[in-house]
């Protein structure tokens, strides 16, 4: 019986739960007025509660007028809380750039979203049966996907689940005709004119009818055993992240190196993974954007290529770091630039910075202090990231030396490049904060005042 197997396939795949309130997307169609009658007989044995929503978009004119009001009489007749909106669809396409299919798509599910979080539904069920997750498998197959696109649609995304994923469209049209229930139908579902529609109407018919007429179970059971692949790769990939994958400065991800030493199909999927964490979604990304990405991290430290959408790959010394392109207006506001005087003692881009003058039997060897001769200095002194064009002698070296140069030959990152504290007196650099400091301002046995800069990660107590 067809309730059993519903029930029994929301219960294995732990679709609803016990008391939630469902929102179910009701068309009108055989799909949807299948899914809500379904529920309905289910809704004491699940001990759930159920709504109904429903999206005009205004393509139909009368028709869709029509399908509307059924849906509310619908509802209402099964006392089940309605809800509904109408959207020009149309225009919402051409303001977005956007197919009718996926304006349509998108509000919806936008409208489904803002009556889950202002009437307090747990889960929004969709009608998806077999033969849609079939023509989305063919579909995937055609645009070369893979193994993601292979394993079709899942019947739980977060808060949306397809409680008749796994039931044939012939199955849902003799339920209704079962309980006398006759559906709204769109005759745009019949013409050959969209993809899917092509695949649905003459694709599927014709493998059927010359290949395998029991084309639908056979992608069906194919799906079932690549998800199980699929989970298992996912789980490997688990083990990976925390292995070789961290989060970066301003929301960017960094991929150790030693992640390209594994198996290609794992690299890619972290690469895949990456751009989705940065760029939001991973719309628009191809197989060549990740071949282009494995490709710059055998090059030199500082390589870099645009990916999509202002999102950037960048190597650093064999490391692949994924991040949003920063504005010149972004950039500016970043960069640090504090004046302080001396002596005293401040907090600096999270750090303590404390300045004093000691005496020379208080020099001692302390990571975190360094002593210069203030004999040179100004009253204030400035603190802020490195500037193109920054140069200084480091100690112990006779000629100056470009910061970008010295920093380099350290093997210090980009990244932690743009984080370090430089210190300027007048026009000289004379200290990379916590590194190098310039021979120009080392202590000498003529030095009268010796300046000691402290570089503390908390606040100094003393």
């Amino acid at each position: 019986m067809i309730l059993d197997r519903v029930r029994e396939y929301i219960l294995v795949n732990n679709l609803i739960e016990e008391n939630e309130k469902v929102l179910i997307a009701f068309s009108g169609g055989t799909d949807s007025l299948a899914l809500l009658g379904i529920l309905q007989e289910l809704r004491e044995a699940l001990h759930i509660e159920l709504g109904a929503c429903h999206v005009n978009h205004m393509l139909r004119g009368k028709d869709a007028e029509e399908d509307e009001a059924f849906c509310r009489e619908t509802a209402e007749r099964l006392s089940i809380p309605f809800y509904s909106t109408a959207v020009d669809v149309h225009a919402h396409a051409e303001e977005k750039g956007m197919s009718f299919e996926a304006a349509g798509r998108e509000i919806r599910y936008a409208f489904f979203k803002e009556i889950m979080v202002n009437h307090n539904y747990e889960k929004c069920a969709t009608a998806h049966h077999l033969d849609d997750q079939v023509e989305t498998v063919l579909l995937n197959l055609m645009r070369g996907s893979g193994l993601n696109g292979l394993t079709g649609m899942s019947s739980k995304r977060e808060q949306y689940i397809k409680p008749l994923l796994f039931l044939k469209k012939e199955e849902l049209s003799a339920y209704l005709e079962d309980h006398q229930m006759i559906p709204r139908e769109d005759d745009s579902n019949r013409i050959s004119i969209y993809q899917r529609n092509k695949v649905r109407n003459e694709l599927i018919p014709y493998i059927r009818e010359n290949f395998n007429e029991d084309f639908p179970e056979t992608i069906w059971r194919m799906s079932e055993l690549l998800k199980e692949d699929l989970d298992y790769i996912q789980r490997q990939m688990g083990k990976m992240k925390s292995l070789y994958v961290r989060e970066g400065k301003n929301r960017s991800v960094v991929i150790e190196k030693d992640a390209f030493r594994e198996p290609k199909a794992m690299v890619t999927r972290l690469l895949f993974d990456a751009i989705s964490s940065v760029k939001g979604d991973l719309s628009d990304i191809e197989e060549v954007h990740i071949k282009d990405m494995i490709a710059l991290q055998t090059k030199e430290t500082g390589k870099l290529i645009d990916i999509k959408d202002a999102v950037i790959a960048r190597n650093d010394y064999g490391n692949l770091i994924i991040e949003r392109k920063k504005t010149d207006t972004e950039r500016e506001e970043e960069m640090l630039h504090e004046e302080l005087k001396i002596p005293g003692t401040y907090v600096v881009d999270g750090k303590t910075i404390r300045f004093r003058f000691v005496e020379r039997d208080q020099i001692v060897k302390d990571k975190k202090l360094r002593f210069f001769n203030g004999d040179l200095m100004e009253e204030t002194v400035i603190v802020r990231n490195r500037q193109e064009g920054d140069r200084m002698r480091p100690f112990g070296m006779n000629g100056y030396r470009k910061l970008k140069n010295i920093l380099i030959d350290k093997k210090i990152s980009r990244e932690d490049r743009d984080r370090l504290l430089i210190f300027q007196n007048r026009n000289d650099v004379f200290y990379i904060g916590s590194m190098i400091i310039s021979d120009d301002y080392k202590v000498k046995d003529s030095t009268e005042k010796i300046l000691e800069i402290g570089i503390f990660e908390e606040e100094a107590n003393d």
